[in-house]
């Protein structure tokens, strides 16, 4: 059964129903109270958006918990970008920190991936209408942090790669039948929070890039065509900077998908493709005092230069928009709190794609774009 989900701050509704005019032309985010979601004591670590009752808009799927058991949710779109019914995700409470949404058996629907913290990967199997009932375990019991979904080996299915903190990143081959294969360790064990993954070097095969808080630098596996992956390398050691968030996109407009790490009180980094794979140059973007938990990128103001969001801990979140002479600094959302992450999509179905925050003891939310076309 769905639960209703109420605003902790519905006793300012009526006065920006009102205002809703002056808001939206006030503020390029729009923050409603009804964009508030989940409770205020969820330890929430990531929301994954998806369509997950395939009613065709985008849904969240809010893993809680992180080293304390919590009950992972289901939040439901109501077609206008509010999340306004909730329900549990999965049978059992658990120590959650993120959830790779994807087909893994390929009857066309969402499944969902959960990386808990001294447990296995938890596989939650969707029904087509966001019940996420028939649940399996896999891998070892380890200090996951994050995992990812990508087609690691090209056969057209969705495969999984594991982040542990201070232990041996791996990865798990899908049989398209939503079957995982025993998994293969990637050499090396680094303090790594967060990977992604993106064709860097041209190949048609993916590479991954792990965060590293333990100032070694970012770890990068080239992808072989043949299979597998490179020894790694670690880019920006010379920094020694603890670096939590990671993400690969062009944000130099020259067609190769460059690598931004976030800064932890410290200015952040995007490592420049040099076109064949190649990240000597470094440049430095954003502020000295943001501690970024999480990146997204988008084209917020629909400019096609490509803008960074970033989920900032202890400080107020911002988005970076991209411009000829470097990234302009926007402030955005709610008062400063303990952003774990956030996502991007389209929630209203407006053309515009919109924030998801979620937020560690504390309500998340949504920020609706109202940015103009440049």
């Amino acid at each position: 059964m769905d639960r209703m989900v109420f605003s902790p701050y519905v006793g300012m509704t009526c006065a920006l129903v009102v205002s809703f005019g002056s808001a939206v032309a006030q503020d390029p985010f729009w923050l409603h109270p009804y964009n508030f979601f989940g409770e205020e004591t969820a330890l929430t670590a990531s929301v994954n958006l998806g369509d997950l009752d395939g009613d065709g808009d985008l849904d969240g799927f809010a893993v809680n918990g992180r080293h304390w058991i919590q009950q992972d949710e289901v939040f439901l779109n109501n077609g206008i970008g509010f999340f306004r019914s909730a329900r549990d995700a999965g049978p059992d409470r658990a120590t959650g920190y993120e959830a790779a949404l994807a087909d893994y058996d390929g009857d066309g629907d969402l499944d969902a991936a959960v990386a808990r913290d001294l447990l296995p990967v938890l596989l939650m199997f969707n029904d087509g209408e966001a019940n996420f009932i028939a649940t399996r375990e896999l891998g070892p019991v380890a200090q996951a942090r994050s995992i990812a979904a990508a087609d690691l080996d090209g056969d057209g299915d969705q495969d999984l790669v594991l982040v542990q903190r201070g232990e041996t990143n791996r990865y798990f081959l899908n049989d398209g039948q939503g079957n995982f294969g025993a998994d293969v360790e990637l050499p090396g064990a680094w303090q790594t929070i967060q990977v992604a993954i993106g064709d860097l070097d041209g190949n048609n095969r993916p590479d991954l890039v792990f965060s590293n808080r333990g100032g070694e630098g970012v770890v990068l596996y080239h992808g072989r065509v043949e299979g597998g992956f490179d020894a790694p390398e670690l880019l920006g050691g010379e920094l020694a900077m603890e670096i939590r968030a990671v993400e690969v996109g062009d944000v130099t407009g020259d067609g190769f998908p460059d690598i931004i790490a976030g800064g932890m009180e410290a200015q952040s980094l995007i490592f420049v493709n040099d076109g064949a794979g190649g990240f000597d140059r470094i440049e430095r973007f954003g502020a000295d005092t943001d501690v970024v938990f999480g990146l997204a990128l988008a084209d917020f103001n629909r400019d096609g230069r490509t803008d960074i969001a970033v989920a900032n801990s202890g400080v107020r979140n911002r988005v970076y928009l991209g411009s000829p002479d470097g990234f302009l600094a926007l402030e955005v959302g709610d008062e400063a709190s303990s952003t774990y992450n956030l996502s991007v999509g389209d929630l209203n179905e407006d053309g515009r794609p919109d924030i998801i925050y979620a937020v560690s003891e504390g309500s998340n939310y949504s920020l609706i774009n109202r940015m103009e076309a440049d």
